[in-house]
């Protein structure tokens, strides 16, 4: 299942964004079926940015060997980018009730602004800043991964590099979204392509 959300995740990001490519050819972006099934494919990559998260941590704590202070900052960026996805979820399920009750623009926009502190358990801010959370720490696991990871060299520094520019395409214009999910795809399809073993131990093809 971590193999398969490593790469359906940014997959599934991308058919959003051609999705709302198609919905936007008239200037607006909802309500509508465009808007609604482009919000579905959303969600569902967000979800499977859970399993992402998890199998980054767990990965990372392979390659390390069990050192104390790299588990402690990796759980901290787990919780960090953990955090940020569960608000990056809430946008895409209130994304998805607005334009499913919305009968036009207008009336999208209103109940946009009347579901924006729901629910009203913390503060509107932290809604609108936490998917940075995510995209931070999301980043921030991968360079950690870099370090640790069996990987080195080039092919180590691309990935926090791809995903960290796919989101600033991203946040810089939404149309450019399906660009911006390909990099996060080629970020993190390479890291499934088997696991690391714990520091300390060699591995049986490196026995002669």
């Amino acid at each position: 299942m971590t193999k398969i959300a490593f790469r359906l995740a940014p997959a599934l990001m991308g058919v959003y964004g051609v999705v709302r490519l198609i919905d936007g050819r008239d200037g607006q972006h909802g309500p509508g079926p465009a808007w609604t099934i482009g919000h579905l494919f959303f969600l569902g990559a967000l979800l499977l940015y859970g399993p992402v998260i998890a199998g980054l941590r767990r990965r990372i704590l392979d390659a390390e060997g069990g050192s104390r202070s790299r588990r402690i900052t990796a759980d901290i960026l787990t919780a960090v980018a953990g955090a940020g996805l569960a608000t990056f979820v809430r946008v895409a399920v209130l994304d998805i009730v607005v334009g499913l009750k919305a009968a036009d623009t207008a009336e999208k926009s209103a109940l946009s602004d009347r579901y924006a502190d729901v629910p009203a358990v913390l503060p509107q801010a932290f809604y609108e800043i936490g998917p940075l959370f995510f995209m931070l720490g999301l980043v921030a696991m991968l360079v950690q991964y870099a370090l640790v990871g069996p990987r080195r060299g080039l092919s180590a520094v691309l990935s926090p590099a791809l995903v960290l520019l796919g989101f600033v395409a991203i946040m810089a214009n939404m149309n450019l979204l399906p660009v911006g999910a390909a990099m996060i795809w080629f970020a993190l399809v390479p890291i499934t392509r088997g696991k690391a073993a714990p520091r300390g131990r060699t591995p049986a093809s490196a026995v002669v």
